[in-house]
């Protein structure tokens, strides 16, 4: 499995969203750090080596370059799970809140691996969520809104049924 394909993948995201699989990405970024560090003493020391044969000087530039794109590679990984903040049903979701005043929040609420997106607002405590749904793929509308009753956590696992399913 490619790095490309890892970072699409809803099942990836799913096993790097506990902390223990995050922890170990974030060791991996520091080991591909230190790898990068050392692979550019080398070609530093390479550099500076009276008779350094040019074979030496490019293997070494080489593995410098390697080591770096490695590295960026560890980031790459590590901040695409940072960006998935929850699990729901089985699917990776980024969820951000905004909470206003007089008890108003606003969710908004995307797919890690889809593109439809889902942003769910309340005035105040026990009043109606209202949903504004958004699938820029969609064949007739791409966005549309409707109302989910008080229910916070209901509204939300309608709301990423409907980014996963496409349908309410």
């Amino acid at each position: 499995m490619t790095v490309i394909e890892r970072l699409y993948d809803n099942s990836w995201y799913v096993a790097h969203a506990s902390p223990q699989a995050r922890a170990e990405l974030a060791a991996d970024v520091t080991r591909t750090w230190m790898d990068r560090e050392a692979a550019l003493e080398d070609a530093a020391r390479a550099r500076t080596v009276a008779n350094v044969s040019p074979a030496r000087s490019a293997l070494a530039l080489s593995m410098g370059n390697a080591s770096q794109a490695q590295h960026d590679r560890a980031k790459a990984r590590a901040a695409e799970a940072a960006r998935c903040t929850d699990i729901v049903a089985g699917h990776a979701f980024c969820v951000r809140r905004e909470t206003g005043g007089g008890g108003s929040m606003r969710v908004e609420v995307s797919s890690c691996t889809l593109l439809r997106r889902a942003v769910l607002s309340v005035e105040g405590k026990g009043q109606t969520w209202c949903a504004t749904f958004h699938d820029p793929q969609a064949a007739y509308r791409d966005t549309f809104s409707t109302v989910l009753g008080t229910d916070g956590w209901e509204a939300l696992h309608t709301a990423c049924e409907w980014i996963t399913t496409g349908r309410l």
